[in-house]
């Protein structure tokens, strides 16, 4: 059974039950209270009866003998006064014999009690209906009476009865109203259900921005802010897998084109030399090239092995001075410059970053060395103007940064987003001369990311790059 009839079928039930309960309660109650108050306005009435009867024997002279008649005459006389045309009165002798009577009442009590000489009352269900009956006997100097009283009490029942059979349509009426509110408050209460539902379902068929609209802020609406929140981490999940994937692909392919192109020159000019009689000059030709292809290939290799030692391997960020990690990739790259002619200019404020420092060199190594690749293939035109690099240093608010600025050809500024992608080079003939493997800036944004750094690549064809590098100050564990 579904959640909306549950909660149908019991709110019905539950209305329905409390109103036949505590409608049975109230009735009983009111039942209980109005006998009750019949009962005690009965029997103040037999007692007044009973005085006046006894004030009246007494009122004789002494000495008087009170007949059968005589006691009629004041019962009859009392009844006009005091009496009430729902009571009955009966009046007994001595002798158990029935002298006054008059049409309400009904003598059970009487008869079953002759003979007693003690005050009693009862409340007496015959088929006639509901009675009231009291008995006492009255003694003076003349003699004893026995005086019964009883009071019809059937209308109290009939009221109750009354009262019952309206309740009953009520309930009636009740079970028919309580159909449509049920349903309407099933309905509302099972809406954001069905709205997760749906989004779940939607979600499950591949539309990853399905989102439930949360409204109030009872638990229902904390499941439904709970699930967008789900729905978001797993479209961004969703979507760094699927991007993830397509970069993989990408980089598998690329890869593969990679090798393709030294591994088929290395294979013909090895063929060439198995092969084929060639002159000691064509013979040396061809061993420089393999080995050139081959230097290629390890290059290629130990850049990879790097890149995926960065991805997997953990880091410990120690805090490093800037001067000296200066001074240390400067070491690193100062053969690198002087092959390629280019003048390496540090402007290092002093400082402190936290990061791993043989990474921090190959970072900044492979900017550098980007950088002088730039400058070799720009043609300076002004007498003694050579390719620079400016390699600066400061400490800023919140952090220290550090920038590398080239005077080299640059980047056309569509191809500066992709720089970062694996195999990707913006001059892949004069990369693959200079040895470039075209996942230099690739290591540099793992690396980056690592660090917790942000960068910045600025460039313009013609004029030159500018890199930022941003390193964040140390935050305290939690």
């Amino acid at each position: 059974m579904k959640l909306f009839w549950k909660q149908f079928t019991a709110i019905v039930c539950l209305l329905v039950i409390l109103f036949a309960v505590f409608g049975s309660i109230f009735l009983q109650t009111s039942f209980q209270i109005m006998l009750e108050r019949e009962k005690e306005r009965g029997l103040e009435e037999w007692k007044m009866f009973q005085f006046a009867l006894l004030a009246s024997m007494e009122a004789l002279p002494e000495g008087y003998s009170i007949e059968n008649d005589v006691m009629t005459e004041m019962s009859e006389t009392i009844e006009d006064s005091i009496g009430n045309q729902e009571n009955g009165i009966a009046l007994y002798n001595e002798e158990r014999q029935l002298i006054y009577k008059n049409g309400m009442y009904y003598g059970a009590l009487m008869a079953e009690n002759v003979g007693t000489d003690r005050a009693m009352w009862r409340l007496t269900d015959t088929e006639a209906g509901h009675y009231l009956e009291a008995l006492s006997q009255l003694k003076s100097g003349s003699g004893t009476w026995y005086l019964a009283f009883g009071r019809n009490i059937q209308y109290v029942y009939d009221a109750r009865d009354r009262l019952y059979e309206q309740y009953r349509n009520m309930v009636l009426l009740v079970i028919v109203l309580s159909v449509p509110v049920s349903w309407f408050l099933a309905y509302h209460f099972t809406k954001p259900i069905r709205q997760l539902m749906r989004a779940t379902r939607d979600f499950a068929r591949g539309n990853y921005q399905s989102r439930v609209e949360v409204k109030g802020e009872d638990e229902l609406a904390g499941l439904m802010l709970e699930f967008n929140r789900m729905a978001r981490r797993l479209e961004r999940s969703i979507w760094e897998l699927g991007d993830a994937a397509r970069r993989q692909e990408e980089f598998t392919g690329a890869f593969a084109h990679e090798l393709k192109t030294p591994l088929t020159s290395i294979i013909g000019y090895g063929d060439m030399l198995r092969s084929m009689n060639l002159t000691e000059e064509e013979k040396r030709s061809s061993s420089d090239y393999i080995y050139q292809q081959g230097k290629r290939l390890e290059r290629l290799s130990l850049k990879m092995m790097e890149l995926v030692r960065v991805d997997k391997q953990g880091i410990t960020l120690k805090p490093l001075k800037t001067r000296e990690l200066a001074y240390e990739v400067e070491l690193f790259t100062k053969r690198l410059l002087w092959e390629k002619k280019v003048v390496l200019v540090k402007t290092i404020a002093p400082g402190i970053v936290y990061g791993d420092l043989d990474l921090l060199c190959s970072l900044f190594g492979n900017l550098i060395d980007n950088g002088a690749k730039a400058c070799g293939r720009k043609t300076y035109e002004k007498p003694g103007e050579q390719g620079k690099i400016l390699f600066t240093g400061r400490q800023e608010k919140h952090g220290y940064s550090f920038t590398l600025e080239d005077n080299g050809c640059g980047i056309p500024e569509d191809e500066v987003g992709k720089i970062t992608e694996a195999f990707y080079m913006v001059d892949k003939s004069r990369a693959r001369k200079e040895g470039g493997a075209g996942i230099g800036m690739t290591l540099c944004s793992r690396i980056v990311n690592l660090h917790h750094a942000e960068w910045k690549i600025d460039s313009k064809e013609g004029e030159g790059t500018k890199v930022y590098i941003f390193f964040p100050e140390e935050e305290e564990d939690d």
